[in-house]
């Protein structure tokens, strides 16, 4: 089965210098969950983008806590 590809879901503006895409987590056929990490070894933390908002986490486990009080796809089909 060949992937999708999701950098569709990507738009201008997200700060991919600073941040690296853990995973694009789409939400309907034009909006995805993009869970993000920064790559400053000195202020390491991860965000979820979604709409042209950001929320941002220092450890991942709050991150997937947020994710799944929020979002209704679920996150664990794609770790």
């Amino acid at each position: 089965m060949q992937e999708e590809d999701l950098s569709r879901y990507l738009w201008k503006g997200l700060d991919l210098e600073r941040y690296s895409v853990f995973k694009i987590i789409p939400q309907d056929e034009d909006n995805a969950a993009i869970i993000m990490y920064c790559n400053d070894k000195d202020n390491p933390h991860w965000c979820v983008e979604y709409l042209g908002s950001g929320h941002y986490f220092s450890t991942f486990g709050e991150l997937v806590n947020y994710y799944n009080s929020r979002f209704k796809v679920p996150i664990n089909q794609y770790l």
